[in-house]
């Protein structure tokens, strides 16, 4: 796979700019119909995928899958739909367990364990006929997610191609990133999105646990220790990191994947991919950008939002 490399946007230098400016500018619309379906993904627990097609036939449909605090309206997943919809893609956007606006259609908390919901999204897709190849992109957490469920699948996977873009492959160490102290912007602003999102599901049922305030909670381990990791069935965070992190089972995957980051991520740092690099080549191809901060990728050229070309382009030669 030839890519030309980012270069970030010149007025955007250093880690936090490329992260934090592309994660504020508006995203682009984009005019096509969407075709909310809901998808049950276990006893008692459904989830919505908004489902979007081109004005010519489509060339296959893409999955996109969110990360923490996220929904199919993050300004990178939108930005990456409108791309693959101009490309030909049909595109279906997923909302985890409780994220955008399903906080009634769920009974647990999301947690990075639930891979098997991308299996039943991707499932329904084909019993509705969106045209194939199926493929799927990952970001962040979602990243992450994907890449234990196509290692879960293995052969059976039934995205022929996928792309995680900044996964934090080990949560424990990501966490850990994110508890250093020039990272208290980020620290705040995860703790505050999911404690916004448990007020929202005890306005539709109860839930266990401590006044959901970031002031209180002050932490994302904190939070996964008193809501995420018990809800998950889970003693302690560091056992739910261990159960939701892809980096064991990396080897597992048998679809061609890309795992794209940035040297400068914040809190995924580079260093959780190095052992992994080479391993197993015939599937995984490993893009370790110099810069490009967290799911930032901003440049000047079009897309601004570099990773959808280059994530599109990947899945487009497979």
């Amino acid at each position: 796979m030839k890519v030309d490399g980012f270069r970030p946007h010149p007025l955007l230098p250093g880690a936090h700019l490329q992260t934090v400016v592309p994660a504020l500018w508006p995203a682009p619309s984009f005019a096509r119909p969407v075709e909310p379906r809901i998808v049950a993904v276990a006893p008692g627990n459904s989830i919505r995928v908004d489902v979007s097609r081109p004005l010519a036939p489509p060339r296959g449909t893409l999955l996109l899958i969110h990360g923490m605090g996220g929904s199919s309206a993050s300004r990178y997943v939108v930005r990456t739909a409108a791309e693959a919809l101009a490309r030909g893609w049909a595109v279906a956007r997923i909302n985890m367990r409780n994220c955008g606006g399903t906080e009634s259609l769920a009974t647990t908390l999301y947690n990075a364990c639930q891979n098997a919901d991308l299996g039943a999204a991707l499932e329904d897709l084909d019993r509705a006929g969106m045209p194939r190849p199926f493929a799927a992109v990952g970001f962040s957490l979602g990243g992450n997610t994907l890449l234990s469920h196509a290692a879960a699948e293995g052969s059976g996977c039934r995205a022929v191609a996928i792309a995680a873009v900044n996964p934090p492959i080990d949560l424990d160490a990501s966490c850990r990133a994110l508890e250093r102290p020039g990272n208290r912007i980020y620290q705040w602003h995860y703790t505050s999105l999911l404690c916004r999102q448990i007020r929202r599901v005890r306005q539709v049922r109860p839930l266990a646990g401590p006044e959901a305030s970031p002031l209180r909670i002050g932490s994302v381990r904190r939070f996964d220790a008193l809501f995420t990791a018990p809800d998950a069935g889970y003693p302690n965070p560091e056992e739910y990191y261990a159960a939701g992190s892809s980096a064991p089972r990396l080897a597992s995957i048998h679809v061609p994947t890309l795992i794209l980051s940035a040297a400068n991520d914040p809190f995924v740092p580079a260093e959780m991919f190095q052992p992994h690099l080479g391993t197993h080549p015939a599937m995984l191809r490993f893009l370790i950008e110099p810069q490009g901060g967290h799911v930032g990728f901003w440049q000047r050229g079009r897309p601004r939002f570099w990773a959808a070309r280059t994530v599109l382009e990947f899945l487009e030669r497979r």
